[in-house]
């Protein structure tokens, strides 16, 4: 059996995760968390299927950084509301002058190639 490990398993999935987010390179990384490069390289070969396809492993926030996103997500979905009423209410008029030209017999909208005055 090999020696105990150094490091921990949530350890070396943070700093293969830190790889995969394409923040660092492996030399950055070997430098900012202490570790061989080819240490590294084993590591992101061992998780490579496991975090190449989730989600990038999220830094640590703070209470201020959560609230702010807690935030920006509800800003987010309030906007899209917004979008979406408001690509309904265009919708609505387009319709509306279509009808309207078509009940009216009178050009609304502006042809293309029309000549200015």
């Amino acid at each position: 059996m090999g020696r105990p490990g150094k490091y921990t398993l949530a350890f070396k999935r943070k700093v293969a995760g830190a790889y995969f987010n394409g923040d660092h390179s492996y030399g950055q990384l070997s430098v900012l968390y202490g570790v061989r490069r080819d240490t590294l390289c084993r590591w992101v070969k061992q998780f490579y299927g496991e975090l190449s396809i989730t989600e990038p492993i999220p830094p640590d926030m703070t209470d201020a950084e959560q609230k702010e996103l807690e935030a920006l997500k509800r800003q987010n979905e309030e906007l899209k509301k917004k979008l979406e009423y408001a690509d309904m209410k265009a919708t609505a008029l387009e319709i509306l002058i279509d009808v309207a030209e078509k009940e009216l017999g009178i050009d609304i909208k502006k042809k293309p190639g029309t000549k200015q005055p």
